[in-house]
């Protein structure tokens, strides 16, 4: 699968830290004796880590696990998790739900783990089995199994209920009539186009008609042209940005300049130096504190990543974030769990704790209440000429729909 339909299918899954991330989730209190809990020793607590290694998904996943070290890292140099320092053993799931499965038994039985860290396409493979056991999960919440099993926890779901805040934006910008461009190749990227739909319905804004693009098999020039005899003003896209900039390049030949262009994935620097200055002015939506926002959680989340994981050349990737603060995430688990923590234990701490920011990464989510709620509260980024983003909105909320208000 090449890297374009790796990163469409991510959008799915689209729609920190030094001091401050220390003081959140590592502890320096003397370790306990042994625990008669799996994974945990006087010493270390074992986790295991599921991703794709190899296979089709493998390109795009490969600065997760640079992240996970980096927070791991920053953690066990300050004493560990109530003193125990905090290893993992890793399984390659290579993006199929018959290899996730396999390897979580192998991490969890074989391996006598902990719980677990995944950062897999995959996770639907072992999510019934992990969750029979109570075994904690913390990572990429890129299916329904994720919003519907309170042992698996993420810090932004991209299923379950639906925000009006993409609308509440795209209004603010002048946006009064949308149009929707999504992938017949993907049922969940065309799912997560429906819900940023619903949001724009919420607040007046009509999605007047709706197209799907196959890179390599339609014409950039005719869909272009096609956008452009709706009379909208927005486009929503949730087409991988290795593919968009094609159809971007034919709409000044349309004479169509959208008020609005606003695309679920693309905040990546690297992917916008690709696309050759076709991508200025699409707006992205960020669910974390955007890298040039700036400030101490930003600032420690770099150079935890040039300390414990010098492989990336350049951290600020999106996946490499959205790693870093989930890791973090599992760390507050284990820290709220106590000095001989237990699985469920673990669980039923983390459910519990009412306001959790990753260090100011994010905006505060109640865990007690956030299985599979949708972030309210986003930032939007804007690429410019230059090449770079800037950022529109650093924190804009709105407000959670009701059920018939979804992405039907």
């Amino acid at each position: 699968m090449p890297r374009r339909r790796i990163c469409l299918v991510l959008t799915v899954a689209l729609l920190a830290l030094g001091t401050l991330l220390g003081a959140c989730s590592s502890g320096t209190q003397p370790a306990a004796a042994d625990c008669d809990t799996p994974g945990v020793s006087a010493d270390q607590v074992r986790l295991g880590l599921l991703y794709p290694d190899s296979g089709p998904t493998a390109s795009s996943l490969a600065a997760v696990r640079a992240a996970i070290d980096a927070r791991l890292g920053l953690a066990n140099a300050r004493g560990g998790i109530h003193g125990r320092k905090i290893v993992y053993d890793w399984r390659d799931d290579q993006g199929t739900t018959e290899a996730n499965a396999i390897g979580a038994r192998e991490l969890i039985e074989g391996k006598q783990d902990f719980g677990l860290l995944e950062y897999s396409l995959a996770a639907d493979g072992s999510a019934r089995y992990l969750a029979e056991r109570d075994v904690p999960v913390a990572g990429l919440a890129a299916s329904d199994s994720w919003s519907t099993n309170r042992n698996m926890f993420s810090f932004s779901y991209t299923t379950g209920s639906v925000s009006d805040t993409y609308g509440t934006f795209v209004k603010s910008r002048g946006g009064t009539r949308a149009i929707l461009l999504t992938t017949a190749l993907s049922t969940g990227v065309s799912d997560a186009g429906g819900r940023i739909a619903a949001s724009l319905r919420a607040v007046g804004i009509p999605v007047v008609d709706q197209f799907s693009y196959t890179a390599n098999a339609d014409s950039p020039a005719d869909l272009a042209r096609r956008l452009a005899a709706t009379g909208a003003n927005t486009l929503i896209t949730v087409v991988g940005t290795p593919d968009l900039p094609a159809v971007l390049r034919e709409l000044p030949a349309t004479g169509w300049k959208p008020k609005v262009i606003l695309s679920a994935s693309g905040y990546d620097s690297a992917l916008l130096a690709d696309a050759g200055g076709v991508m200025a002015g699409v707006v992205v939506p960020v669910f974390y504190r955007p890298f040039e926002a700036g400030g101490a959680p930003i600032a420690g989340y770099l150079d935890a990543m040039t300390r414990f994981a010098p492989q990336i050349a350049k951290p600020r990737q999106d996946l490499a974030m959205i790693a870093y603060i989930d890791t973090d995430l599992f760390l507050r688990g284990l820290q709220e769990a106590g000095a001989c923590p237990t699985r469920l234990g673990f669980v039923d701490a983390l459910r519990s704790v009412r306001s959790y920011d990753a260090g100011g990464l994010i905006s505060p989510i109640d865990l007690s209440t956030s299985l599979g709620r949708p972030t309210t509260c986003l930032a939007f980024v804007q690429a410019n000429v230059a090449g770079s983003f800037d950022v529109l909105d650093e924190r804009l909320c709105g407000r959670e729909l009701p059920a018939s208000g979804g992405a039907g």
